[in-house]
């Protein structure tokens, strides 16, 4: 048998493997596609996958339909996700409860990297620190030292144990040394107004909700984010304020099952490239008090592995009891 010979036979069983893959690269996506939403109708995952969807659907030239699974940790979407064909298909918003939950939740057994398809970071949000008009802090430095004199401390409400509004004020008290005594709440409204009503001295809540605080009903002492967002320009961050440590943003991205095909994850990235610059989309992304921060797949990945460490390492230093 020749050498020229062998080498034909080669390339031949190669393009064989290889065409079908490229050919379905070349086609994807030829039905729609299932957007997987951890958590119910009308939340913020739910708005923002609806408007993804939307976009993403008319640049692929298929729909994409809303699946909502919420429920048990984000685990029921989860398992529906990493039980379908790595096609494309089927893909989910995923969040940064993801890289949390792995410290937080012994339960929880899925890693953020290794068991889906990182295709790409589309927008962050942050917290917001607010309190009654009756507390007689006038900023967050006020705050804390109030806190330490305050008998009782600091009651502060968020939507829930381990979320990251909670985790955001656990932060605060680990940097700072304050004295804020956590109540939990089944939601961020309810929370929001019990410290109007004065229940309860201080609220975290997400950059959506702060048109509660409207009309001096809240006084807005700090965000957490990066830069300030145009939703609240006068209120200074954190890091303004002398806290660098105190940062809290709260990612979303979009993720398939493991092992999605490279050509495909690259299709999917271009056309969100496309989708995320467009000024109409950053309009109603930022009335929900988002604010784009694409990253590609290898970004994406890069970024989750390092809020992984960050969380392992903080978290339990943090007053937040880990749950089964």
């Amino acid at each position: 048998m020749s050498r020229w010979y062998r080498v034909g036979v080669a390339f031949a069983l190669v393009s064989i493997i290889v065409s079908p893959l490229a050919a379905f690269a070349q086609t994807y996506p030829n039905k729609p596609i299932r957007l997987l939403i951890h958590t119910g109708a009308g939340s913020l995952v739910d708005v923002l996958g609806r408007l993804i969807a939307q976009d993403l659907g008319e640049r692929l030239g298929q729909s994409i339909v809303i699946d909502n699974r919420p429920g048990a940790a984000t685990m029921i979407a989860v398992e529906q996700l990493v039980r379908t064909p790595a096609d494309g298909y089927t893909l989910m918003v995923n969040t940064s409860e993801a890289t949390m939950l792995p410290t937080l939740k012994k339960s929880y057994r899925y890693d953020p990297i290794k068991d889906f398809t990182p295709i790409a970071l589309m927008v962050t949000s942050w917290t917001v620190f607010a309190v009654n008009p009756q507390v007689p802090a006038k900023t967050l430095t006020e705050l804390v030292d109030y806190s330490k004199t305050h008998a009782g401390g600091v009651r502060y409400g968020s939507g829930g144990t381990g979320g990251a509004l909670h985790i955001a004020v656990e932060m605060l008290k680990l940097k700072t040394g304050g004295n804020f005594v956590h109540v939990p709440y089944r939601g961020g409204a309810q929370a929001a107004t019990d410290a109007i009503s004065g229940q309860i001295e201080m609220v975290s809540m997400g950059l959506a909700s702060t048109r509660i605080a409207e009309g001096g009903k809240l006084r807005i002492l700090a965000q957490t984010g990066p830069s300030r967002h145009p939703m609240l320009a006068d209120v200074p961050t954190t890091t303004e304020l002398g806290l660098p440590d105190v940062r809290m943003e709260t990612w979303f991205g979009l993720v398939g099952p493991p092992n999605m095909p490279g050509d495909v994850v690259a299709r999917i990235n271009r056309e969100l490239a496309v989708i995320l610059k467009e000024p109409v989309l950053q309009e109603k992304l930022a009335k929900l008090g988002l604010a784009v921060d694409y990253k590609a797949a290898d970004a994406f990945i890069t970024f989750m592995a390092s809020d992984v460490k960050k969380w392992q390492q903080l978290l339990p230093a943090m007053d937040i009891p880990q749950v089964d």
